[in-house]
């Protein structure tokens, strides 16, 4: 798994690749924490559940990035690591995930509030026989 922040004239960004789908689905939840946390969690005691669908792997990785925004800054969880699961269905995909975190707390060093990710400059794809995710975030 490889993640690299990018800079961006306005916002923030990375890039994440995995040798899988699902591996890229959990390298992006470490892009995002790199850019949102000094010190991250990785791993945890709590434990929630995702459920998510789109109809195209674009919109899922930012509906999924979207939804760990949701819980980090809304809910107080931080998900330190993701078990992830993506299917074809009915026209699109399905995401399941199972996430390990702890509550938001200071030691993790916030670097500051990302209101979401974006289109902009989105890609998904896989080349040679690995998967390869560019994400620009909304800061």
């Amino acid at each position: 798994m490889v993640v690299r922040l990018l800079d961006h004239t306005a916002d923030i960004g990375f890039e994440v690749e995995a040798e899988s789908l699902e591996g890229l689905f959990q390298a992006a939840l470490k892009g995002l924490l790199a850019v949102m946390f000094q010190n991250p969690p990785d791993g945890g005691k709590r434990r929630r559940r995702l459920s998510l669908w789109a109809e195209d792997l674009d919109t899922l990785l930012v509906r999924y990035l979207n939804e760990l925004l949701y819980l980090i800054q809304t809910k107080g969880f931080v998900p330190g690591r993701a078990q992830v699961r993506i299917a074809p269905e009915e026209g699109g995909f399905r995401l399941q995930a199972s996430l390990q975190g702890e509550p938001f707390q200071e030691a993790f060093g916030f670097q500051g509030e990302v209101k979401s990710a974006t289109f902009h400059g989105l890609q998904v794809a896989q080349e040679g026989g690995r998967w390869r995710a560019r994400v620009i975030l909304d800061v």
